[in-house]
């Protein structure tokens, strides 16, 4: 997936996304100069390179499908499955070149992965549904275990004391 950076420009200016006295300068610099956004220019390289661009900002992923990436490889890499089909694994990123992750990716879960670029602000909402996936499961697994000694509890006849709740925290 090799992008001419020539053709970057040009789109870029085609869009109105720069002025046409800014395309001597690199794209690098265009970015840190802040004539265009990291997210404009990710959304002008799915144009160019003809990979669809995603916004997962608003998606709940389905836990089953977002656990097929391990959250530190998600991490590491900037990469989010987002959607699974009989086509294969669609895979939010950041950088669509990053053929380490995607091989990876694919040996793991076996099906053919379909990169998708996205925005900073997606590939954040879904590691932070990693956080709400694991603190729910957690937290039904810790009332579940509250249920169960207080039912204990009751029937001994006596109030939970502090050595059980502090046993039944380090157990979990």
């Amino acid at each position: 997936m090799w992008l001419d950076e020539a053709q970057l420009k040009n789109f870029l200016i085609d869009a109105g996304l720069i002025a046409r006295k800014d395309s001597e300068r690199s794209l690098e610099s265009l970015v840190s100069d802040g004539k265009v956004s990291e997210d404009d220019m990710r959304r002008a390289k799915a144009y160019v390179l003809g990979i669809p661009f995603v916004d997962i900002k608003k998606v709940k992923i389905e836990r089953d499908i977002l656990f097929l990436i391990p959250e530190p490889v998600a991490r590491k890499h900037n990469i989010i499955a987002f959607a699974k089909s009989e086509r294969g694994l669609e895979v939010a990123m950041l950088d669509p070149e990053d053929l380490e992750a995607i091989d990876f990716i694919k040996k793991s879960v076996g099906l053919k992965i379909l990169p998708r670029l996205t925005d900073v602000g997606s590939i954040k909402g879904a590691l932070i549904q990693y956080q709400k996936s694991l603190k729910a499961e957690f937290g039904d697994i810790v009332q579940a275990e509250a249920l169960k000694l207080k039912s204990i509890n009751e029937a001994a006849g006596d109030e939970a004391s502090e050595g059980d709740l502090k046993k039944l925290a380090e157990d979990l």
